[in-house]
């Protein structure tokens, strides 16, 4: 179905006479006479990204705040079971998202099931550090499951900016070309997630972690699919063509981890000594940029999608996107609970 779509586009009108016209002499990249390219559409998925990223961040808030509840109702700490205000639930678990689960064990008669080895080993890790494994675990998983089925991955797990389907903006995130592809974004990932994860933005809460992760996911891939439209000398083509991969979230991560800790060393695999956060940022914008624009001969990276991946997780550590969106959604997503009478 995709290679018929495909096909219908790309049988387009060409001239009626190329009389006299000879070899063409434009730059590589440039528009052929008589041949438009396809349209990318703009405005269905943005507007699907905003309400999918909407939706992200109300059901982790709603989910946070229903557990944050449950745990202080456990622990006795109000009267009559009854939360008078969403300030006496942030007082009561203020420190859960700090905290690991150091005292959680599983029970000798679930220890041989694998269930309870799983908790066993993950006890000592923060729910945002559990996400993070999770979301890795599910990346490589796919790569295996995708050989059973590769039309169907294909379909489902990448983003084509001309034909696919607003949800894979967000799936395109966790399908990769290869093993090789997923074990570089894993790696990427381990690498940076956890410290973000247990930065004061995050405090290792889980939900809140899922929440920028799968956000960051959507609009780093809405930035490529809106990159594809730029004037720009190769990269429009990739309107035709499916992408994939953590990239654009391993990029958000770097954007978050460099704004947090500007004076931090990073250093980077085949390249020799380490660089500033700052500089490396900056000189990843400008690679990127170059990328995008110009093109870099025999790379072929989702330049839009990186950019959007570092714009989203520079400007949410920057701006402070606790302060002024998780805390204010979870205030909301409190009193709306409140009303309904499900606290």
């Amino acid at each position: 179905m995709l290679c018929a779509q495909l096909k219908r586009t790309l049988l387009v009108s060409t001239p009626r006479s190329l009389t006299g016209a000879g070899l063409s002499r434009r730059k590589f990249g440039s528009n052929t006479p008589g041949i438009q390219m396809p349209l990318v559409p703009v405005l269905r998925p943005t507007l699907w990204a905003l309400a999918a990223t909407a939706t992200i961040l109300i059901g982790c808030a709603t989910y946070d705040v229903r557990r944050d509840i449950q745990a202080a109702k456990r622990r006795g700490l109000f009267r009559n079971e009854t939360i008078n205000s969403y300030d006496d639930l942030e007082e009561a678990s203020r420190h859960r998202g700090r905290v690991r689960n150091a005292g959680v064990h599983s029970s000798p008669s679930s220890k041989w099931f694998p269930s309870g080895q799983i908790e066993t080993v993950l006890a000592d890790y923060t729910d945002a550090e559990k996400f993070t494994l999770g979301a890795v675990a599910l990346n490589i998983g796919l790569v295996g499951a995708s050989s059973l089925a590769p039309g169907a991955f294909m379909q489902h797990f990448s983003h084509i900016p001309l034909f696919s389907p607003n949800y894979t903006l967000l799936t395109a995130s966790f399908g990769h070309s290869g093993l090789f592809h997923a074990a570089i974004n894993a790696f990427a990932l381990l690498q940076f997630a956890p410290k973000v994860a247990q930065s004061s933005i995050f405090q290792g809460n889980g939900s809140h972690f899922a929440a920028f992760y799968l956000s960051t996911g959507i609009f780093s891939w809405l930035g490529h699919h809106l990159a594809t439209t730029l004037p720009s000398r190769t990269y429009r083509f990739s309107r035709f063509g499916p992408g994939l991969g953590a990239s654009g979230v391993v990029m958000a991560m770097v954007g978050a981890w460099g704004t947090l800790y500007p004076e931090g060393e990073i250093g980077i695999m085949f390249l020799p000594g380490s660089y500033s956060a700052r500089d490396m940022l900056t000189a990843m914008v400008l690679f990127e940029t170059f990328g995008l624009f110009i093109g870099i001969p025999y790379i072929r990276f989702a330049h839009g999608a990186h950019l959007a991946g570092l714009a989203a997780g520079t400007a949410y550590v920057y701006f402070d996107g606790k302060k002024h969106i998780w805390n204010p959604t979870r205030r909301s997503v409190f009193y709306l609970m409140k009303r309904l009478k499900m606290v």
